[in-house]
């Protein structure tokens, strides 16, 4: 394996692992937060900031560029809709599932609608051990939908409409977080930089979330009241996790970007223990691990793939 390989490859890992650990710490605290607040109210103001602060940063980047062609128009609108759709329907699923399962289902069906998707959109050839790992993944979701239907989860006995809506909401979330890794996998080809990217992908989800959020309730009481949660939220848990993922993403492949976010239910599950709400579930942790267990499966597959092709690249030449 050369040494830009290598270094690709380590940096990729390093960012996706710090976008993950940055995820789970914010998903428990903001669970918390928004028993007392609109899930859209929380959207609209932490995607609103963070779309100013990355135009800020693109604009006072020394390297401004953009391709202006009907693919980038096209695969932006792509980038909005899906990134809409991945985080709107997460933030929902918190306020009536445990974040960890709520992680742990999204990403576990992510790997098999990122296949998918590959197989649809971009007519790649599926690989068996990609779609045995994303399969066992997604047994592993079905094992914690089962056992929260069942009132087995961290949150206990919660009715079964809200329940089932966290759970829907959990697997929509997974798909559309494949279809915007494809999409963001697209820009960064087209040599979009990340800040670029993270400037232009939320303008969809914050449209929608005002809208929601104003005929749910008082916008700016809400505000004035969470504020500071909103701030800490938005800065932790949307601002830097998704700097990472994004780095992480024009380093990796775009099936290792989602398996490998496998790991974000087991670190919410420890940060779940500072939360007093949400009781020690063994089913819940089972689940997790059936779904990291596959998810490590797939990051050792890749770096295997890895070396084999810059082997063969280095004989090559």
């Amino acid at each position: 394996m050369s040494d830009y390989t290598k270094q690709q490859t380590f940096w990729g890992t390093f960012f996706l692992i710090s976008s993950a650990l940055c995820t789970a710490g914010s998903n428990v605290y903001y669970s918390n937060m928004v028993q007392n607040i609109s899930p859209f109210t929380f959207t609209f103001i932490s995607f609103l900031l963070t779309a100013i602060l990355f135009h800020a940063l693109q604009w006072y980047s020394p390297i401004r560029r953009h391709s202006g062609s009907f693919i980038n128009w096209k695969t932006l609108i792509g980038i909005n809709i899906s990134t809409a759709g991945a985080f709107m329907s997460f933030y929902f699923a918190l306020k009536y599932i445990e974040p960890a399962v709520a992680g742990a289902i999204e990403i576990g069906a992510a790997p098999v609608s990122s296949l998918l998707l590959m197989k649809v959109l971009q007519r790649q050839q599926v690989k068996w051990i990609d779609l045995s790992t994303g399969t066992g993944a997604l047994i592993g979701s079905l094992f914690l939908i089962m056992a929260a239907l069942q009132g087995k989860s961290g949150f206990g006995s919660v009715p079964m409409p809200f329940t089932a809506a966290g759970l829907l909401a959990s697997i929509m979330c997974g798909f559309f977080a494949a279809l915007a890794a494809i999409y963001s996998k697209k820009l960064s080809d087209a040599r979009w930089s990340s800040t670029q990217i993270l400037a232009h992908r939320f303008y969809v989800i914050i449209i929608l979330s005002l809208m929601l959020s104003l005929q749910q309730a008082s916008l700016f009481e809400q505000v004035l009241t969470h504020w500071r949660g909103l701030l800490t939220v938005t800065f932790t848990g949307v601002i830097l996790p998704l700097y990472f993922l994004q780095l992480g993403i024009k380093r990796s492949a775009t099936f290792f970007v989602m398996m490998s976010l496998s790991f974000i239910p087991v670190f919410t599950f420890a940060f779940q223990f500072l939360d007093p709400r949400i009781t020690v579930s063994l089913h819940s942790l089972a689940g997790i691990i059936i779904i990291l267990a596959f998810a490590s499966l797939s990051v050792y597959t890749n770096h295997r793939r890895t070396a084999a092709i810059s082997n063969t690249q280095q004989k090559a030449v």
